[in-house]
C-alpha cells in the first residue's frame, strides 16, 4: 500500500446540472437522479482539506467547464452565468487528505 501526497476534491453533481443535461431533446443518454455523477482530482500539494476552496476559487471556471463539455460540447448551451457560486450550486465539493493506491504496477499519468 503506498500513499500519494496530494489531496483529492471530488466535484459530484448535483440537481441543477442534472435537469441541465438531461433538458437536451437529442435522443442521447440521461442521467438518473439518484445517479451521482464525480470527477475527482488531485489538487496541488499546498492545499489541504482545510483549504481547498481557496484552490477552487482560482481554478472553479475551468473546472466548471470541464464538467459541462464532459455532457454537451456545444459552448453556445452552457449557462451563462458561471459564477463560483453556481458552481457550488451545481456540484457538490467533498475534500478528503488521504489517498491510497492499492493497484499494480505504474501509475501512468497522461496530458489532457
Amino acid at each position: 500500500m503506498k500513499t500519494i501526497n496530494r489531496t483529492v476534491v471530488t466535484i459530484i453533481s448535483k440537481e441543477p446540472y442534472i435537469e441541465w443535461a438531461n433538458g437536451f431533446d437529442d435522443n442521447g443518454p440521461k442521467i438518473k437522479p439518484e445517479f451521482k455523477h464525480a470527477t475527482s482530482i488531485l489538487i496541488p500539494v499546498e492545499y489541504d482539506e482545510y483549504n481547498y476552496e481557496d484552490f477552487l476559487k482560482a481554478h472553479y471556471k475551468y473546472l466548471f467547464e470541464e464538467e459541462l463539455a464532459a455532457w454537451m460540447d456545444d459552448e453556445t448551451v452552457w449557462p451563462e452565468e458561471r459564477s463560483y457560486e453556481k458552481f457550488k450550486d451545481w456540484f457538490e465539493i467533498v475534500a478528503s487528505d488521504t489517498v491510497i493506491e492499492l493497484g499494480e504496477g505504474p501509475l501512468i499519468i497522461e496530458e489532457l
